[in-house]
Parts: C-alpha cells; sequence; structure tokens
C-alpha cells in the first residue's frame, strides 16, 4: 500500500467520526464506545523505562487504550489517538482471556508487560496509519493550538506566536 492510499484511507475514516468541540478525549472515547458497542476505556499506567508509551489491549467485554502516566497534556492526547486509531482501523490486538480484569494491570511484573503489550505485531503500514489518523484527529480536535497572542506583550513573542499558527 502506497502512502497516499494509506494517507487517503485514514482521511476517510477521519471525517467519519465526530470530534467533540472543545475537545475531550474521555467523551471522544465514549462516544466512539457506544457507536462500536464496546467501550473504550483510558488507563493511565506506570509503564517501565523502554516500554511503549501507549498500548491497546483487546479484553473480553473491552478494549482499554494504556498510555504511559508520565504523559500530560497534548502529548498524552495524542498517544491515546495514536492507539485508538490501531483500534478503529481495525489493526490486530494482543487480545487478553475474556475473564481478564483491568485490575489484571496492577499486579504484573514490567517484564510480563513489556512481553504481553508490546506492539511488535504491527507493521510499518500499520505504524503509518496510525500515525496519520491520530495527526487528522488531532488537527480537528484543536489541542495544539497556540493561545492567541497578548498584544500587549513583547513584539517577538508575538511574532513567534505568528508563525506557529495553522492555516
Amino acid at each position: 500500500m502506497s502512502l497516499r492510499q494509506v494517507r487517503r484511507r485514514c482521511e476517510q475514516l477521519a471525517r467519519s467520526i465526530d470530534v467533540p468541540d472543545p475537545f475531550d478525549i474521555e467523551g471522544l472515547l465514549g462516544d466512539l464506545g457506544m457507536r462500536r458497542g464496546r467501550p473504550i476505556v483510558l488507563l493511565p499506567f506506570a509503564l517501565p523505562a523502554g516500554a511503549p508509551s501507549g498500548l491497546c489491549v483487546a479484553a473480553g467485554s473491552a478494549d482499554y487504550l494504556v498510555v504511559t502516566a508520565s504523559a500530560t497534556g497534548p502529548q498524552r492526547d495524542h498517544i491515546v489517538l495514536h492507539e485508538l486509531a490501531h483500534l478503529l482501523l481495525g489493526h490486530r490486538l494482543q487480545a487478553l482471556d475474556p475473564d481478564a480484569d483491568v485490575q489484571l494491570f496492577r499486579h504484573l511484573d514490567p517484564a510480563v508487560i513489556r512481553t504481553m503489550l508490546g506492539r511488535t505485531t504491527y507493521s510499518t503500514i500499520e505504524e503509518q496509519e496510525a500515525e496519520i489518523l491520530a495527526s487528522l484527529l488531532g488537527q480537528r480536535a484543536h489541542p495544539w493550538a497556540a493561545p492567541a497572542p497578548d498584544r500587549t506583550s513583547d513584539p517577538v513573542v508575538e511574532q513567534l506566536g505568528r508563525s506557529l499558527e495553522h492555516g
């Protein structure tokens, strides 16, 4: 699949998703979970050094988006959108036993987490798709929009603000 085909697929899917305004990641996950008939649960977790910053895990009754607890703000949102993209694009997920409970994560050794939830099954195309879809949704969510410049601020700050604005 060419990068152009990947982008087109992601753009088509992104158009079908209602991004809340103002942006709310929990609201987006709730809406998509209802639409899919299966809850999508966000799980901040202290992932060990060297582990991925986010993971998508399918359990019997819900899908879990695990995000490193150290990520905040726009970085956290992008990690969640990337993992959500894997889910929405139908990429192969590491499946837990249907009887598994979310509490399971609190009792696992970090080495087991890396093995069980690692992103080793995703191809390069799947990673490209997830990153493109996450970026498209993020652009629509505007979580990275710069605040309106204060007209009484330093002219250099105003110039930097204008240069960073999109569109």
